[in-house]
């Protein structure tokens, strides 16, 4: 879960001081404890006492510094998905197409290296209540639909009229939705592949030309949901 520059480079950068180091490396311990936590339940649940005793610190201290769960766990999965996706540039000069079921693809592949901790995450977030549930923030909209939108519409690949919040958020959502029907009623990893595909697909059909429309069409087709 996871420079060398100029002497000036170097002058303008600022120094950490020992206590911000003390302090990020505390936010570091917390975080790969929570990974470890989730990796051994079945069900990804852990208590704060718990985590302050994995990580080697004060019960305070989680709370200190995150002030919830939920926090924890944010940090977590942004943590997971960096990790995966370091560089979209994998993206620069594809069909738009291939851009935007490369997404879907990149995501599932990464999630089905670990499927159990992924699931655990999820499992852990459905175990927090409303209040903290509601300060999860999804990296994905950020990390990955972000750039794809941000691309296709440099790219002149996008109506100039499409709200692009508004599709990040609809695209986030209907990833988020997906990925918790796979991790809480443990469909296969190829299901939901299948039906992000889909998803994906339909989101973008009235948005490209012909061509691309066909490819899509093709794709829903392919990726029609079925019984495992």
């Amino acid at each position: 879960m996871d420079q060398a520059g100029t002497d000036l480079e170097a002058t303008e950068t600022p120094k950490i001081g020992r206590r911000q180091q003390g302090l990020a490396e505390r936010r570091r311990r917390l975080v790969r404890a929570a990974g470890e936590l989730i990796a051994e339940r079945e069900n990804g649940n852990f208590s704060m006492p718990e985590l302050a005793s994995r990580a080697g610190v004060s019960l305070a201290t989680p709370y200190n510094l995150f002030g919830s769960k939920a926090a924890v766990l944010n940090q977590l999965f942004e943590g997971q998905v960096r990790g995966f996706n370091r560089d979209n540039a994998w993206m620069n000069g594809l069909p738009p197409t291939e851009r935007v079921l490369g997404v879907v693809d990149r995501l599932v592949a990464a999630y089905a290296k670990e499927p159990t901790f992924y699931r655990n995450l999820v499992k852990a977030l459905y175990a927090l209540g409303t209040a903290e549930t509601a300060q999860f923030a999804s990296p994905v909209g950020a990390l990955l639909v972000q750039p794809l939108i941000e691309g296709l519409s440099s790219d002149g690949l996008l109506p100039a009229n499409v709200p692009k919040g508004v599709l990040a958020t609809t695209l986030t959502r209907l990833f988020d939705a997906t990925f918790e029907r796979w991790a809480l009623q443990d469909w296969h990893t190829d299901r939901l592949q299948r039906e992000l595909r889909a998803g994906f697909a339909m989101v973008f059909y009235g948005l490209f030309d012909d061509v691309a429309q066909a490819r899509l069409a093709e794709a829903m087709k392919a990726a029609t949901p079925q019984k495992d």
